[in-house]
């Protein structure tokens, strides 16, 4: 929508650029969050525990991949060295097509987030609609914004839903190792419950059979004997 400017997303150019900013802005942070930590909630990120996490992230080579080939069409080498590597390539593509296509700066409005009331759609509802050949045929003639494009269903969607796999794998190991952890401690501690109380019911039959023994001895010794 950005590159083709034609009115029919309802939003300015401006808008869009603003919007495509603030949602570059958030993955950078959650990019950040999920490999380094220390942001967005996060306290340690994937690089620091997760050998499988790595191994996807920065290894050469791309294992979202079955047929082995991992050049892209438009950028051969971007990927050939992992997700980081493709994200990177992603990053500043979408920024060369701000850049290019994205107006003024100054227009830019930082609508991230932020809802359109029903009023404002109406409003402005197909206002300017100006469909330009031209601008249609750079969607595909633009290799950067034809990369773009690719990465939500090609290399960098497929990259990423790895990612999420193997941190969804580790996140159930976790949880399985805790609830094995947690049966444990509840086994020991049943079990000391047990022995505990069977050591006192043992100590006092104990006890109370030294009792009976000496009164058994206090009545023979109290008998008559000749």
């Amino acid at each position: 929508e950005l590159v083709l400017n034609d009115g029919f997303s309802r939003m300015t150019q401006g808008e869009i650029a603003g919007t495509l900013r603030g949602v570059l802005g958030q993955l950078r942070k959650t990019d950040e969050a999920v490999r380094r930590g220390n942001l967005l909630r996060v306290g340690e990120g994937a690089d620091y525990w997760s050998d499988e996490h790595n191994a996807v992230m920065y290894d050469a080579g791309c294992p979202w991949k079955t047929d082995g080939n991992c050049t892209t069409p438009d950028y051969p080498s971007a990927g050939t060295g992992g997700v980081f590597a493709l994200s990177l390539q992603f990053i500043e593509s979408v920024e060369t097509v701000l850049e290019t296509y994205g107006g003024p700066k100054a227009d830019w409005e930082d609508t991230f987030g932020v809802p359109n009331s029903e009023e404002d759609l109406i409003a402005v509802t197909y206002q300017t609609v100006n469909y330009d050949q031209a601008r249609v045929d750079l969607v595909g003639a633009d290799k950067t914004v034809r990369f773009v494009m690719q990465g939500f269903s090609g290399d960098l969607l497929k990259g990423y839903d790895l990612v999420l796999d193997v941190l969804k794998q580790e996140m159930e190991n976790i949880l399985t190792k805790v609830h094995f952890e947690l049966q444990l401690m509840y086994g020991s501690y049943v079990a000391l419950l047990l022995v505990g109380f069977y050591w006192a019911l043992f100590r006092r039959t104990i006890s109370g059979s030294y009792s009976h023994t000496e009164r058994a001895r206090d009545f023979v010794q109290m008998l008559p004997s000749h």
